[in-house]
């Protein structure tokens, strides 16, 4: 029987087989009982750190990791495109703007004498 893949607990987008997401909250919750600040809360930075640095490298040498991660720079990718179509329209407003107040500040400027 296949086992089912479960979500790695650094990467909620990496899908790995039940043993691995163990061994990997073990570590992220060695890194958490570590950590110098007991009331800190969320993700130890340490833990994102180690996932960048060492456990995705690793896990990157197997095909399906390589897919899971193509994928996710594709959905990254579609996110960035988004946010940009977003903000481009509210950039050129906020343009539009500064460039209105700077042209009164250069008629005012103007009036009374400063150059």
């Amino acid at each position: 029987m296949a086992s089912i893949a479960r979500m790695h607990p650094v990467a909620n987008w990496l899908r790995l087989p039940a043993h691995e997401t163990r061994r990997a909250l073990d570590k992220v919750l060695d890194f958490r009982d570590k950590s110098a600040d007991p009331t800190a809360s969320g993700m130890p930075p340490a833990a994102v750190e180690w996932f960048y640095s060492e456990e995705l490298p690793r896990l990157c040498m197997r095909p399906d990791v390589q897919v899971q991660v193509e994928a996710h720079i594709q959905e990254l990718l579609q996110q960035a495109a988004t946010v940009e179509a977003e903000i481009t329209p509210q950039a050129a407003a906020l343009q539009q703007r500064l460039d209105e107040i700077t042209a009164k500040v250069d008629i005012l400027e103007t009036i009374i004498g400063h150059d």
